[in-house]
């Protein structure tokens, strides 16, 4: 089994406005609201994929039973801690030429008392779990390391990890060495400083993350596909040229082929490949983390691997 977690969980609100036009009256023409969050957007892809899935996380409130009633209806299983919160709403505006507008809540703030909750539903939980994803933000009043921690949990119960944060929890959770590590260019660029480095100067900086002990660091690149970086050497995949739909939730695609490919003992070609084929189907469809299993196997095979080092 995969479990997913998402510590901030949402209710994605999708309102699709032919003729959107800020500080005027907009009319909806359609609306599709959505259990978000990155975690959540991995656990159904991974279960496309035919993975066995359990999300986890916390939720608080009406919005968050409406987001487990959501995932029912989507045949996830889900074991959530309930809190003493309301779970955040997102807006996503899309208009006729597919632009969109984001509205984004930050959630409730927790406890001390809650994390410490969290993390005993968390070991109770990962004894069960075959590879354990760890996905966004984090609620607010959660510790910068609290993926750190998590992983520890996890190594200690001989789970591997994925973890797909960003900025001070991504540095934070890289000392933890998870298993999989799978940041994109612009959180990358970031922590380097710089801006459009140069794939080499990417594969440079990411090699100390693994010589400290994370065995995949896969970097997506967008349409340019993802670079992947181990103790054997170093791969950039490329996508074929497709007419993309919709982006968003393309990452969290990846992250569920990659844990796939983790609980299959894929090598790592097979492991990038997937990882590319899946993210790419995902940019085919209007909704967030869907990938239909057509279009992976004909983007599988069009997926050029190449060796860097």
């Amino acid at each position: 089994m995969i479990l997913t977690v998402t510590l901030n969980v949402a209710l994605d609100k999708y309102y699709y406005v032919p003729n959107f036009l800020p500080g005027n009256v907009n009319r909806v023409a359609k609306m599709i609201p959505t259990a978000g969050g990155k975690g959540l957007n991995v656990a159904r892809v991974a279960r496309t994929l035919g993975a066995p899935v359990k999300a986890t996380g916390i939720i608080g409130g009406r919005t968050g039973d409406l987001v487990c009633d959501l995932l029912s209806d989507e045949g996830i299983e889900a074991e959530f801690l309930k809190a003493p919160i309301e779970s955040r709403t997102c807006i996503n505006i899309i208009d006729a030429a597919g632009e969109s507008t984001e509205v984004l809540e930050a959630g409730d703030e927790i406890g001390e008392e809650t994390v410490s909750l969290f993390f005993d539903h968390f070991t109770r939980l990962v004894h069960e779990a075959d590879v354990v994803t760890l996905s966004g933000s984090a609620l607010q009043g959660m510790p910068d390391d609290i993926y750190a921690e998590l992983t520890a949990i996890a190594r200690e119960a001989g789970k591997p990890t994925v973890l797909d944060t960003s900025g001070e929890k991504l540095l934070r959770g890289i000392e933890a060495a998870p298993t999989v590590i799978k940041p994109n260019r612009q959180e990358i660029e970031q922590i380097m400083g710089v801006e459009d480095a140069a794939a080499d100067d990417l594969i440079d900086h990411c090699t100390a993350y693994v010589e400290a002990g994370v065995r995949y660091v896969v970097v997506s690149l967008g349409d340019e596909g993802a670079l992947l970086m181990t103790r054997d050497g170093a791969w950039q995949g490329r996508p074929p040229g497709l007419e993309v739909v919709n982006t968003v939730g393309s990452g969290d695609a990846m992250v569920a082929a990659l844990a796939v490919g983790l609980r299959s003992g894929d090598g790592p070609e097979e492991f990038l490949r997937q990882g590319i084929a899946v993210s790419a189907a995902n940019t085919l469809t209007e909704s967030t983390g869907h990938v239909r299993l057509e279009d992976v196997e004909k983007i599988r095979g069009r997926v050029q691997i190449t060796p860097l080092r």
